[in-house]
């Protein structure tokens, strides 16, 4: 077997083959391994192959080295792993040593050779940010220009543009009125500040704009563009009239559109791209994440993007009913089966050639999960009380919070239909794991509520951008929606909204470490996860220690040390 990278930056991807020993990534053209991307330092972090340890090594670089969204100078990689090193996000792969070698090559016209040499004109172009920006952003804003009724949204699509694009390491879009600023937009990567790095700002007596760049040329030959974003903000403004309005009719959305805002984190990012081409086929999806993570979100994403589409994507909460009145929900009925019962048809009937998505199946009964196993294997169902099948050709999306593998081997949960449904897994991020998606997250919401109540809202301060990032938030993205939505009840138009709407728990919510040293920021990132653990396992201490791969008296020692409160249920 042999370890290879594979790397995407810029719509680019590089893949190399490591060699045993040390293998430098950087920049730099003398490297082992070149990224040429303007977040990469000269000699950015090595990869050190010994048999089969590998471990990941930063080398001290400006921009650090993430490992599980963990700032590290040394590390031991797995195959699967994903590390970031600058805004470069590498995949660590394990490959058969034949995989690596040439089979059969394929000549320019397509003809079967040995061996394929290629010319210069045979390689694939490199996009530089201007190109990406141009191609693959412009086209799209401008088109949400000239139909889109929220200059919000408009806004938010011009600041992530920005940020996806340029060799940027923040970018700030803010509302000025009457010499205070309203946060549209506002994303910073991990990379910090760069020595060298300089603001670019533009702006108009309505609209603030700033884009700190890696390099002072950079920020010089980049600044027409960062000008010609706060020219397609002030249009928008203006046609709209300065005012966020609902349509009558929601607009159409492209099948394969992502959940706005777009997030800026790489892990998400990821994830999407691989739903992207998950929902091509057919085959079952288990979505994991704690409650209010955006499960359906990606489930309604997968079935958009899919073939499928054009047919009925049906829902339903399997923790929210009782097992019977689960089964008629699913299975249908037939008339007669009770007193004044009428026939009516189940989800799995109404999904028929489309999508049903099982939300919180963990809580489902094993009668039920043994029936379902039934309908997926004939693709037909029977109504309860019937004897005449019904087609149920439907793809089937499954989502859960809880230890479903655990589950399987305490015999609470189906291996077989297990096996059946989860032949792509993924495990959505909690929000406070995704700290740099909150303030565009917060700024969406609002924009949302405040075309709602058809008042004009001047964005967020920034004192409560800051108490939205630095709290946990156990309830994720639906209790950020939430927030939202009860803060702009007190909000009057023309209004920013500040520490002074958001509830009493998120203005007094101790600051989360971000910063400050490594062991301070891995005790935090570790409270969390311990913490998490914890919540979904219901207090498991043994189903929360196999759940994180160490063992229960390991488990017992950092609850201890972390300060960390036992919830309600087994010790």
């Amino acid at each position: 077997m042999a370890y290879r990278i594979l790397a995407r930056f810029d719509d680019q991807t590089i893949r190399a083959t490591l060699h045993d020993g040390r293998n430098v990534l950087g920049s730099d053209p003398s490297c082992d391994i070149c990224l040429p991307n303007p977040t990469v330092s000269r000699r950015h972090a090595a990869i050190v192959v010994n048999g089969m340890q590998t471990d990941l090594e930063d080398l001290k670089s400006t921009n650090g080295t993430l490992l599980r969204s963990q700032r590290i100078d040394t590390a031991p990689l797995e195959a699967g792993d994903i590390f970031v090193i600058g805004r470069v996000v590498v995949l660590l792969e394990e490959v058969p040593d034949d995989d690596l070698e040439v089979g059969i090559g394929v000549g320019r016209h397509g003809d079967p050779s040995g061996v394929v040499s290629f010319d210069n004109e045979d390689l694939t172009e490199s996009f530089s940010p201007l190109d990406h920006f141009t191609l693959d952003h412009l086209p799209r804003l401008l088109d949400r220009l000239t139909s889109e009724s929220d200059r919000h949204k408009i806004a938010q699509l011009a600041g992530f543009a920005l940020f996806e694009t340029m060799p940027v390491t923040a970018v700030e879009l803010a509302e000025v009125f009457e010499g205070e600023k309203g946060v549209l937009y506002e994303a910073q990567g991990p990379e910090g500040d760069p020595e060298d790095s300089t603001w670019v700002e533009v702006a108009n007596p309505r609209i603030q704009l700033r884009a700190r760049f890696f390099k002072k040329a950079h920020a010089e030959h980049y600044r027409p563009v960062v000008e010609s974003m706060l020219h397609i903000v002030t249009v928008a403004d203006r046609l709209h009239g300065g005012e966020s309005r609902v349509p009558a009719t929601a607009p159409h959305v492209s099948k394969a559109e992502r959940p706005q805002p777009p997030s800026v984190e790489p892990e998400v990012q990821r994830i999407y791209e691989q739903a992207e081409r998950v929902s091509r086929g057919d085959v079952g999806v288990m979505i994991y994440g704690e409650s209010g993570t955006g499960k359906e979100v990606l489930a309604n994403f997968i079935h958009a993007a899919s073939p499928r589409s054009e047919k009925a994507l049906v829902a339903i909460n399997c923790a929210s009913l009782p097992k019977d009145l689960l089964e008629a929900e699913l299975f249908g009925v037939e008339k007669g089966v009770a007193t004044g019962v009428e026939a009516r048809a189940g989800k799995f009937e109404s999904a028929d050639e489309g999508t049903l998505f099982l939300d919180e199946i963990g809580d489902m009964a094993a009668e039920t999960q043994a029936k379902i196993l039934r309908v997926l294997q004939e693709k037909e169902v029977f109504r309860l009380g019937g004897h005449t099948p019904h087609p149920a050709r439907c793809r089937i999306i499954a989502a859960t919070n809880r230890p479903i593998q655990k589950m399987i081997q305490d015999g609470v949960f189906r291996s077989d239909l297990y096996h059946r449904i989860a032949t792509w897994e993924v495990e959505l991020p909690p929000l406070r794991r995704r700290r740099q998606d909150i303030p565009n997250l917060a700024a969406y919401f609002l924009s949302q509520e405040a075309g709602r109540y058809g008042i004009r809202v001047r964005g967020i301060s920034r004192a409560a951008l800051r108490a939205l990032r630095r709290y946990r938030w156990p309830g994720n993205i639906r209790q950020l929606k939430n927030e939202i939505s009860r803060s702009a009840l007190f909000l009057e138009d023309k209004e920013l909204l500040d520490t002074g709407r958001l509830s009493a728990a998120i203005r007094g919510q101790q600051p989360t470490q971000i910063g400050g040293s490594l062991s301070e920021v891995l005790e935090a990132v570790e409270r969390d996860e311990i913490t998490s653990a914890l919540d979904a396992c219901g207090g498991d201490t043994t189903a929360a220690a196999e759940q994180l791969q160490i063992s229960r008296p390991t488990l017992y020692r950092r609850i201890k040390s972390l300060g960390i409160d036992i919830p309600t249920g087994k010790d």
